[in-house]
């Protein structure tokens, strides 16, 4: 190869080196997750609309979150550096009181946000109460199933999502299992949500 091919082939090179590195960074500088006290998101499904909205900054074991309302159901997330956390409360009820078997953060979602990325998370704790051991464990197991350009919203994360709660007494043993598929925009975040409702998309926001 001459040196003048080889002088191209290089520069050639660089410049794909160069123009993949700017977006990584213009990804990686993008807030996919608002939450900020007053921000939601309005979407809608064929037969149904759903408001998710950020409620006010709350405190649980010593760490700063925030309320998430999903239509009404909460749940109350924290960012991190590295992941998007959740508070998991497991309780069992004996002789007419609650108990709290598991009280923890978890990971949701690992970050930075990577195409084709996958992560797992647990919780496992057990308590002994009216002479008998009660276990349980929440599991959380989530992937980057897509990236895709979307015009008028960026480059969009679809993320999913499956959630396993267990709980085991001497005589019974309880499996809830949620599964959930969600897709992010840079400086917008949640722009559809799908679960066993149907699939929910954008039709309104605000964020600050």
């Amino acid at each position: 190869m001459s040196s003048r091919i080889w002088m191209r082939a290089s520069i050639f090179i660089l410049f794909l080196f160069v123009s993949c590195g700017d977006n990584i960074i213009q990804r990686a500088a993008s807030d996919y997750f608002q939450y900020r006290e007053g921000n939601w998101w309005q979407l809608a499904s064929d037969q149904d609309t759903m408001l998710v909205e950020v409620e006010a900054v709350d405190t649980l074991l010593q760490v700063e979150c925030f309320p998430v309302s999903f239509g009404g159901y909460i749940k109350h997330l924290t960012k991190r550096p590295d992941a998007i956390s959740q508070y998991i409360k497991i309780t069992t009820n004996f002789g007419g009181a609650d108990h709290t078997v598991i009280e923890d953060f978890i990971k949701r979602i690992e970050l930075p946000l990577v195409d084709g990325n996958t992560w797992q998370d647990s919780l496992v704790d057990s308590i002994f109460v009216s002479g008998a051991w009660v276990r349980a464990k929440f599991y959380v197991s989530g992937s980057i199933r897509g990236f895709e350009t979307i015009g008028g919203y960026g480059d969009v994360y679809t993320i999913e999502i499956r959630n396993i709660e267990v709980i085991i007494s001497p005589d019974t043993m309880m499996i809830d299992t949620i599964d959930v598929l969600e897709d992010y925009a840079p400086d917008i975040g949640l722009v559809c949500f799908e679960h066993t409702d149907g699939v929910f998309n954008l039709i309104d926001y605000e964020v600050e």
